[in-house]
């Protein structure tokens, strides 16, 4: 399983390198998600929608994400991401891959 480490309160950019058997994925017509949970079944503490990708580099497999230090103002624990990818031609997920995304404390001076 993927792992993304961020700190309480901090700023982050994500990037994400969309593969299928080793090989980058055009998602620039995609429709892309992001959530972070506490556990699988609990609501979302960060829901991200397509709108939210920077999809510059979308047609090579690459997307980025910002998340704000507001978004990233929680408990720090381990929650459960999940990255969803659908393509428009398609009413199924094409692919879905949960992510470790663990918050560390913030450092404190």
């Amino acid at each position: 399983m993927a792992s993304i480490t961020v700190k309480q309160k901090e700023a982050k950019t994500i990037t994400f390198t969309i593969t299928s058997d080793g090989s980058a994925v055009d998602v620039s017509s995609a429709v892309l998600s992001f959530q972070v949970k506490e556990n699988k079944d609990d609501a979302a503490v960060i829901s991200k929608t397509d709108e939210d990708f920077d999809k510059t580099s979308a047609s090579s497999g690459i997307v980025t994400l910002n998340l704000s230090d507001t978004d990233l103002d929680l408990e720090a624990i381990t929650y459960t991401a999940e990255l969803k990818t659908v393509f428009e031609a398609s009413v199924n997920i094409d692919k879905s891959v949960d992510i470790e995304f663990i918050v560390q404390d913030a450092v404190i001076d």
